[in-house]
């Protein structure tokens, strides 16, 4: 009898330390898992605020690029009429306050209310 019950108790020795390590190993693998999912998460929240970013700098430059655009339309039409002697001679004469020979010219001063 005593053979048997020292089997028996060793065999429940050795199946407790089998459940033990079978809890480690679980443990183990949740830790890990566990980890993983949370370097995932990280990874995922660090992209979506570097995505929030470049979509602001991408709206910020389409404006910018809108803003050029009209601007070189403008410069363009500009341009053409440049090719017009007549608006070439009234540019001259507003901008640099020439005028013909012969002309008279009032100057008439500005009040402001």
């Amino acid at each position: 009898m005593s053979r048997e019950r020292a089997g028996s108790v060793g065999s429940k020795t050795s199946a407790s330390l089998k459940t033990g390590a079978s809890r480690k190993r679980i443990r183990l693998l949740t830790i890990g898992v566990l980890a993983l999912t949370l370097w995932a998460g990280a990874t995922v929240w660090s992209q979506m605020q570097r995505t929030d970013e470049i979509a602001i700098r991408l709206e910020a430059l389409g404006s910018k690029l809108n803003d050029t655009v009209q601007v070189n339309e403008k410069l363009k039409r500009e341009v053409e009429r440049m090719s017009d002697p007549e608006y070439r001679e009234e540019r001259i004469r507003k901008d640099n306050h020439m005028f013909k020979q012969g002309e008279t010219v009032f100057d008439v001063p500005r009040t402001t209310p």
